[in-house]
């Protein structure tokens, strides 16, 4: 009869796994996404070292991929084909553990009611656990959440298995895990959540185990890698050491003793991964952040020192923002939200905070249809710790650890309080001025619970296994011969719910948003150029064009974020295509962010770039941050060698005063020698070329409505590039007009040729502003601003008719957009009148230019200083060697 069960076991997790296969190839992304992606895919392909701490094993991972998918012609599409794969056979294993979960109540499947208990339940589990909207956002990119949950769902597997198993032998399982959950922190650090209730499950069905001291001794000196990543390099071997003079030892207790050995020395294994990132980090690669090459920058590479001295432990205890947002509905981070919306959703808003826009009433009605799955969930905990209360307490504290757990610990930012250290900053100074608060957090954060979201979604199969079980073997026969058929098929068709819900929402099957926006952004430089960008979203895919796909490998991608740390200045400096930063290694390592001097703004001469620029004062920029020095060093001794340019996203209190200097070229500002004339801020010519010639704008269009939330915002940049050269074609236009009306007053003075070829550029620059905006129309057809601007055009070139015809067609686009039926009334009274009619004033259409939504990345705060220096020897600083 098991070998019927193991036959059927493998042919229903065949099943799950191409169900879950199919449903995320068909949403996977075809190269490189934002965020976190860019950065992977190019430290992948070149073995580089991603932000601390490290991901090792998945960046070895993703280089194999590249290499052995390399029949794939995109290279970030192999590294996310690999995710697929990780992702379905996590579906598998999830399968797996609920299954295993049944037959602890029901025993092996030999009868048709045990069969559908059984592997309905694993069927619902398996694919619930992959089809939540969290899991699956990372399945179909190159995110290292994916292949984390895969890991920890082995584990979890292998725990069951071992408490399941009568084999002598089974401690070995123990020692797999304990092997797999340390190697899966190369992949994550998320992957050793695992470990504590592991722990907590083994001694409470073990009674050998619970009893044993060296058992705890083990577990605890295991465990000190959750308080300190580093800590567990010396601990790891100290205590395999030990545990192994001990095992040598002859008598009743070797076998205890080895056990406990293998244990420590197979976690130390596994951790050893991490070897791997000093050994590349001395080879110089590009992508080498925090250079970690010796041990006290390994040290604060994996204790993530970047990002602040404080450990999370530690700062778990100063709540960054009330328990209400972090737990509720709260856009970006509250757990709530994103705990309600994981499989289905009622309305687009319903995570944010108008989840009650439709009254009070409605919103409790749509909150409890939310809670109807964890209601579910909550009745399978109290079905299973009735039948096997081991189980139930360590799949329990599974779920809790990874959600409620991880809202205590990740202590999300709300925008309201301030971190520790800038409280005690404050209170010292006599608590002058405003308190300082740490910003609100910049993005989506519900990528923390992926594990909570997948034990979510077991639960739901393990319930569902329970309640068919309840009906079964229920005393009333309809309960046992009607209603449990009827739920059984329900219950297979539970996770279609999800699946399309879901495969709607994260469908990245024709998203290229990223890829073409860093390519553009790379093609704007010219020949050996050097790009400023600001964070995340203009940076990292920019590398991975750079590094994976070989593009312009000549630009120099100058990060501002990353130009407060001295390893990134020092890379920039001496790797090639190299910065012209003239500071040495011990000048580097002495600057440091402090408060500005300057209560007013100062004028400061470039001497080596024959500039003025005008430093700011307090006011406006109270810290002068290292990357403010870095950009006036490297700005001043480039000499007008290299084209300088800032990327479009980079916000003006970055541009210390070179703000006179730039002028606009498509995705970028370039910093020009000489102060720029109003009318030469905007290069017609070179943003016309790039825009026509050289940009690459795929996915968009009508495709583009199901593009996520930062492909779709950061459209608003090219929308922004396309209304602003028409702006300056219309302002062409208008001077072309101007000289056409003063020929002709001095007609008899003025040949009729030279008149007409005005008239000729004039039609041709009328021309090129309908194209632009029907181009920008059609490529965010939400966006109402290019139709307005071409409205406002045809109407001033008496092309009454046209422009009817296309607010027609913006109408039926939006038949409730309040400017296209403005609009339409207006064309409409001039058609019908063939005057121009007063009665509708006309919109402010140049008062929506400055609307382009800008990204602005998470930027760590900086330690003040209160060190005093004179205002001119500071300006003097800020510039020379």
């Amino acid at each position: 009869m098991e070998q019927v069960h193991a036959r059927t076991n493998r042919l229903v997790a065949a099943v799950v796994f191409l169900t879950a296969f199919i449903a995320f190839i068909t949403s996977v992304a075809p190269t490189v996404a934002f965020w976190d992606c860019g950065e992977y895919i190019a430290a992948g392909h070149s073995l580089g070292i991603p932000h601390p701490p490290g991901n090792p094993l998945f960046v070895l991972l993703m280089r194999v991929s590249s290499i052995f998918f390399s029949f794939f012609e995109d290279v970030g599409y192999r590294m996310n084909f690999t995710i697929v794969l990780a992702s379905a056979l996590t579906a598998v294993f999830m399968y797996l553990i609920v299954v295993r979960v049944a037959i602890s109540y029901v025993g092996i499947p030999d009868t048709l009611w045990k069969k559908i208990t059984v592997y309905v339940g694993g069927f619902v589990g398996g694919l619930f656990s992959v089809f939540g909207y969290t899991f699956w956002f990372s399945a179909v990119e190159t995110s290292v959440y994916n292949l984390s949950m895969l890991a920890i769902a082995i584990c979890t597997w292998l725990i069951l298995k071992w408490y399941q198993s009568t084999n002598p032998y089974r401690d070995r399982l123990l020692v797999l895990v304990a092997f797999i959950g340390f190697l899966g922190i190369g992949l994550h650090m998320y992957t050793m959540i695992i470990l504590p209730p592991a722990f907590l499950f083994i001694i409470l069905a073990d009674k050998e185990k619970r009893r044993d001291i060296r058992f705890w001794a083990t577990g605890i000196l295991m465990a000190s890698i959750l308080y300190s990543l580093s800590s567990f390099l010396w601990l790891g071997p100290l205590t395999a050491l030990t545990l192994f003079l001990f095992s040598s030892v002859k008598g009743e207790n070797q076998y205890k003793w080895r056990f406990c050995f293998w244990l420590a020395f197979f976690a130390l294994i596994g951790y050893s991964v991490h070897l791997f990132i000093p050994i590349r980090s001395a080879l110089e690669p590009m992508i080498n952040e925090g250079h970690p090459d010796n041990w006290a920058a390994l040290i604060d590479f994996l204790e993530r020192r970047q990002y602040g001295q404080e450990s999370m432990i530690r700062r778990m205890f100063w709540r960054r923002g009330a328990l209400g947002t972090q737990f509720g509905i709260e856009e970006h981070m509250g757990f709530g939200g994103f705990h309600l919306t994981q499989f289905f959703r009622l309305g687009e808003l319903d995570t944010q905070r108008n989840f009650f826009l439709d009254g009070f009433g409605a919103g409790i009605s749509k909150l409890t249809i939310y809670l109807i799955p964890t209601f579910f969930m909550i009745f399978g905990w109290i079905y299973l710790y009735r039948k096997n209360r081991n189980l139930a307490v360590m799949l329990i504290s599974l779920a809790i650890l990874t959600t409620i757990g991880l809202v205590f610990y990740m202590n999300f930012a709300d925008g309201t309080r301030p971190e520790r250290a800038d409280y005690n900053a404050w209170v010292q100074m006599g608590r002058q001025g405003a308190m300082p608060t740490v910003h609100r957090e910049v993005r989506i954060r519900d990528y923390f619970f992926t594990a909570g979201f997948m034990y979510f979604g077991m639960w739901i199969g393990i319930a569902a296994s329970c309640l068919l079980h309840a009906l079964f073997t229920s005393k009333k026969s309809d309960y046992r011969s009607l209603v449990a058929p009827v739920c059984a098929a329900l219950l297979i068709l539970s996770p279609a719910i999800p699946a399309t819900t879901n495969h709607a929402l994260n469908n990245r099957s024709n998203d290229w948003v990223a890829y073409d926006y860093a390519y553009n952004l790379l093609m704007s430089a010219e020949e050996n150029g050097i790009i400023i960008t600001n964070g995340d979203n203009d940076t990292f895919p920019l590398w991975a064009l750079q590094e994976a796909y070989g593009i312009r490998q000549d630009v120099r991608v100058v990060n501002l974020s990353l130009l407060n740390t001295p390893w990134y200045i020092k890379q920039l400096r001496d790797l090639e295509p190299s910065v012209p930063i003239t500071f040495s290694d011990n000048d580097i390592d002495d600057i440091h962010a402090e408060r500005n001097p300057f209560r007013n703004p100062l004028r400061r001469e470039l001497r080596r770039a024959g500039i003025e620029v005008i430093i700011p004062g307090m006011e406006n920029h109270p810290i002068l941050r290292v990357q403010d020095r870095m950009l006036l060093n490297f700005v001043d001794n480039n000499r007008w060698e290299k084209p300088i340019y800032f990327a479009l996203t980079v916000s003006d209190n970055n541009f210390m005063g070179l703000g006179p200097y730039l002028q606009n070229q498509g995705l970028v500002s370039r910093i020009m020698p000489e102060t720029v004339s109003r009318d030469e801020q905007f290069d017609l010519e070179r943003t016309l070329y790039l825009l026509d010639n050289v940009y690459q704008f795929r996915s968009l269009g009508e495709d583009a409505e199901i593009l996520n939330t930062t492909s779709k915002r950061l459209l608003s940049n090219y929308a922004s590039i396309y209304l602003q050269t028409t702006f300056h074609i219309r302002h062409k236009m208008n001077d072309i007009q101007s000289q056409i009306r003063a020929k002709e007053a001095a007609a008899d003075q003025v040949s009729s040729d030279s008149i007409e070829l005005l008239r000729t550029e004039y039609n041709q620059y009328l021309e090129t502003a309908i194209r632009l905006m029907d181009e920008c129309s059609e490529m965010m057809p939400w966006d109402w601003r290019p139709r307005g601007l071409r409205h406002e055009i045809l109407m001033e070139n008496d092309m009454e008719e046209t422009a009817l015809e296309r607010m027609i067609e913006a109408i039926d686009y939006d038949p409730q957009n309040q400017h296209y039926q403005q609009m339409l009334r207006q064309a409409q009274s001039r058609v019908n009148l063939n005057e121009e009619t007063t009665e509708t004033p006309e919109p402010d259409y140049e008062s929506y230019i400055d609307s382009v939504t800008e990204f602005i990345d998470e930027v760590q705060p900086i330690e003040q200083t209160a060190e005093e220096i004179s205002e001119e020897e500071k300006a003097e600083e800020l510039i020379v060697d």
